[in-house]
């Protein structure tokens, strides 16, 4: 919606859109690729069991929530 409120041209807009998505998939894979071999040298202890499945489970969980009462509400929770 932002790109589409500078009144770009289709071809500047598919351009700009193309652009964004490889940026935020290549950003994603960066991640995963710096913590994936951590986690497969952790995940058989207590603590990747303990912090980083069930911590990052309720973490999503929390951000989930979140989210949720900012779009049902129109509230401003974080930002």
């Amino acid at each position: 919606s932002v790109l589409g409120e500078l009144n770009l041209t289709n071809e500047i807009l598919i351009y700009g859109l193309l652009g964004f998505n490889l940026g935020v998939e290549i950003g994603q894979l960066a991640i995963v690729l710096v913590l994936m071999p951590p986690a497969f040298l952790l995940r058989r202890t207590a603590f990747y069991r303990r912090v980083v499945l069930q911590g990052g489970s309720l973490l999503i969980f929390a951000i989930a929530i979140i989210w949720l009462l900012e779009r049902l509400f129109d509230l401003k929770i974080f930002g």
